[in-house]
């Protein structure tokens, strides 16, 4: 093998050809492709900030929804604490007002018992006087009358 002027050129042609080859093909192409991938990374940690920032807000979403369910909870609770009372109350109202006039109309039927046993008393004395009268022939005014078994027997009293 021998090296002469041709191999010299050939050499110095090549690596004419590999430097102008670096700069006008091979350089653009590595600057695309690193650009490239800086796209490619920028955009992937991108995404993850986003991944992120959907978890944080899902995260909130829940702690929010979580308490406005508490809140309702404890509202419903306080409102159903609060109509039991008023049912209570009403119930309570609604039998007093109901003893109340049961007590009256027990009261106004013991003055009405009272009053024609009172009636009842008289007219036993008036007939007890007539069936005399039938008897003997004569009106006479029972005397000594004896009112404590009348009572006895219209007011259920024993003495």
């Amino acid at each position: 093998m021998e090296f002469n002027g041709t191999f010299l050129a050939a050499i110095i042609s090549f690596l004419a050809f590999v430097f102008i080859m670096n700069k006008m093909l091979y350089e653009p192409v590595r600057k695309i492709v690193n650009q490239r991938n800086d796209f490619i990374d920028g955009n992937y940690q991108c995404a993850n900030d986003n991944n992120a920032k959907v978890d944080e807000l899902t995260k909130e979403r829940n702690e929010k929804i979580l308490a406005a369910k508490e809140s309702a909870r404890g509202k419903y609770n306080e409102c159903l604490a609060k109509f039991k009372e008023q049912r209570t109350n009403i119930i309570k109202d609604a039998q007093n007002k109901s003893h109340e006039e049961l007590d009256k109309a027990y009261s106004d039927l013991n003055s009405i018992s009272n009053e024609a046993k009172e009636s009842l008393k008289w007219k036993m004395t008036d007939l007890a006087n007539d069936i005399v009268e039938k008897i003997l022939g004569y009106r006479s005014e029972i005397q000594g009358f004896n009112s404590d078994k009348v009572n006895e027997i219209l007011y259920n009293e024993k003495r």
